[in-house]
């Protein structure tokens, strides 16, 4: 028994040394590099996307040479992410449409212009360039198009060329409400007539996407015969076409399109649907209108009263904006997260803080409502002058509402400014080691001093040490070899 014994704690002993000699030849700046490495390589699961996309976030042009190593690659995901990552590092923050035009390939060149019509990484230049290419599709010439009117560019109808007779209806109804734009009456028209003969669940379907796109490249014609093709419907396709009408033409169609609504159908849904464009829409309503949304409801008068005093300049805003937040749905919260940048910085900080005392209270956000509370943090981390309120919410929950504490630092070491850095640095060695992480991220993404203690630490938290997401553990290895001023090393290493 004691031979055996011995022969197990000599094995056990082996095998400790073992795991110490291991950690301990452990180099941070490999361990570094292996993160990096991880999303050069493709995955069947996408997953080097989500790697690439949490290092451009840190949008550091000293990443360039990674990025043209993704351009030269042959899986299309990582090249795509390469040109991405170029175009956002670059001084124009735009994708190089001479570079895209000349690899001759167009199934890449669509994917590339749509990607980067996402992330608005499409200038006027580079736009305008694109629209000389011969061989565009009506798909991508449409796109380009609406592009330069939701950046207010001026643009020629003839660009459009026969997109607004495409076969596909999502294509000519988006060509033909640009031709709107420009006074061309016609080609509505004639889309009208292949609207006449589809199903009515694909009329319903088309006007949706159209009153979408409408709103999203900013087409301000095409609000009124959006209402004038829906007038006789009570569906979907209604909704969004007076959503499209107040959003870009209030004062001339939108309030009349909802007072209208108001009056035919007093159902509470609508009452609340009503309610939530009559209060986000900045023009277009008056005081008195809102009477037109009272039911007795509590919801739908804490709605009026905010619309009312948002539009009274002597009335108590806080209060109403406040009421509203007690009284009110996941959406009135968000409209309130929207208006509160409007407001003094002392009165929005009230009303800031109202809901992340309710979170507190509440023992746990439920998943409807972390929008609204990351919106609230972000807020409150570009006042200075709540941080320090911002701080005493976020320890007194350490043991009562960890999820809060949780997403007040998400947010913390998602942002990259200077008000973030001094939040962090206020409360760093204060949290548990996830808590305290994520504030050294913060830290280093806005280029703060780091002791040699700290550097450490990052190249820690890129190792796994650090209690965090794949996401921020790729974001600390970079951010561990520009402190250690490796990246140089790295990317020889990386590009070779």
């Amino acid at each position: 028994m004691k031979f055996a014994a011995a022969v197990i704690l000599a094995t056990l002993m082996l095998f400790t040394f073992s795991a110490q000699a291991q950690y301990a030849r452990a180099d941070p700046y490999e361990t570094a590099v292996t993160q990096i490495q991880k999303a050069m390589s493709p995955n069947s699961n996408g997953v080097q996307h989500f790697r690439w996309v949490s290092l451009r976030l840190l949008a550091d042009p000293a990443m360039n040479p990674l990025f043209e190593t993704l351009v030269a690659k042959k899986d299309i995901a990582l090249r795509i992410d390469g040109f991405m990552g170029i175009a956002l590092v670059s001084a124009d923050k735009s994708l190089d449409a001479t570079r895209v035009i000349q690899l001759k390939d167009p199934a890449l060149r669509t994917l590339l212009i749509t990607e980067a019509l996402g992330l608005e990484l499409l200038k006027p230049a580079a736009l305008n360039e694109f629209l000389q290419a011969p061989d565009l599709t009506n798909y991508e010439r449409t796109l380009l198009v609406a592009e330069l009117n939701r950046q207010g560019q001026p643009w020629d109808p003839s660009l459009l060329i026969n997109a607004p007779t495409d076969d596909g209806a999502e294509v000519a109804g988006l060509a033909c409400m640009l031709m709107l734009e420009r006074g061309d009456q016609s080609a509505w028209k004639n889309l009208l007539v292949k609207y006449n003969t589809l199903p009515p669940a694909d009329q319903t379907d088309l006007v949706r996407q159209l009153a979408n796109a409408a709103r999203q490249y900013r087409i301000t014609a095409a609000a009124a015969p959006l209402l004038e093709i829906t007038k006789e419907s009570t569906g979907p396709d209604r909704m969004a076409a007076i959503t499209t009408a107040i959003n870009l033409a209030p004062k001339t169609v939108g309030r009349d399109a909802v007072l209208a609504q108001l009056k035919s159908n007093r159902s509470q849904s609508n009452l609340v649907q009503m309610g939530l464009l009559m209060l986000a829409s900045k023009e277009g309503f008056e005081a008195d209108d809102f009477a037109q949304l009272r039911s007795g409801d509590p919801l739908l008068e804490a709605m009026a009263n905010a619309g009312v005093a948002m539009r009274t300049p002597t009335a108590d805003q806080v209060a109403a904006l406040t009421a509203l937040l007690e009284n009110g749905n996941r959406s009135t919260t968000e409209y309130v997260l929207g208006v509160t940048p409007t407001l003094a910085p002392e009165l929005a900080k009230k009303v800031l803080f109202n809901l992340l005392n309710r979170r507190a209270q509440a023992k746990g956000i439920r998943n409807e409502e972390q929008i609204s509370t990351l919106l609230a943090v972000q807020q409150l981390l570009r006042m200075p002058q709540a941080h320090e309120e911002l701080l005493s919410i976020t320890l007194q929950n350490l043991n009562n509402n960890l999820e809060l504490v949780e997403t007040i630092m998400s947010v913390v070491a998602d942002s990259s400014n200077e008000d973030a850095a001094k939040f962090a640095r206020s409360i760093r060695t204060k949290l548990p080691r996830h808590g305290d992480s994520l504030a050294l991220l913060a830290l280093a993404k806005a280029s703060t001093p780091l002791t040699a203690a700290e550097v450490q630490e990052l190249g820690s938290i890129a190792s796994g040490g650090g209690k965090v997401d794949e996401s921020s553990q790729i974001q600390a290895a970079w951010l561990y070899l520009k402190y250690s001023k490796r990246e140089n090393d790295a990317i020889a290493q990386l590009t070779r």
